[in-house]
């Protein structure tokens, strides 16, 4: 049997740690969401985000998050109030939570941040299920 080559594991990179990701990250900064320059965290204003052309809000809503859970910046409490601006923020995440689907992937880190939200485990394995996580108690 032919082994394979040895490789070091890399975790996947938030936008806020590649040049690119920063340019995306600097341009969406008015938006609110993580300042990866002060490690500070502003409630994010997803529709006005989301009613741009060509946006990145799915990508931008989760490594929000996880930035801002790797940093212990998260309260366990207010998370919620924390990430999103508005009820309707909140509301439009879970859309595009839902609208992406089970064929892609939940990266490791948003998996993770997740987690330490209180979120379980096999919910956190696919967008629909994430979304069912901010679902409001009825």
């Amino acid at each position: 049997m032919a082994a394979i080559n040895a490789y070091i594991v890399q975790p996947s990179q938030l936008m806020f740690e590649t040049e690119d990701g920063q340019k995306i990250a600097n341009a969406c900064a008015e938006f609110g969401g993580w300042n990866h320059r002060e490690k500070t965290l502003n409630p994010m204003q997803l529709s006005t985000l989301l009613s741009m052309p060509g946006n990145p809000g799915l990508a931008w809503a989760l490594d929000n998050l996880a930035a801002a859970a790797e940093a212990g910046r998260l309260d366990a409490d207010a998370f919620i109030s924390q990430l999103f601006a508005t009820k309707e923020d909140l509301r439009l995440f879970r859309v595009i939570l839902r609208d992406a689907g089970t064929e892609k992937w939940v990266n490791e880190r948003h998996f993770n941040a997740l987690k330490k939200l209180g979120c379980a485990e096999i919910d956190a394995a696919t967008y629909p299920g994430v979304a069912s996580f901010f679902d409001p108690a009825e």
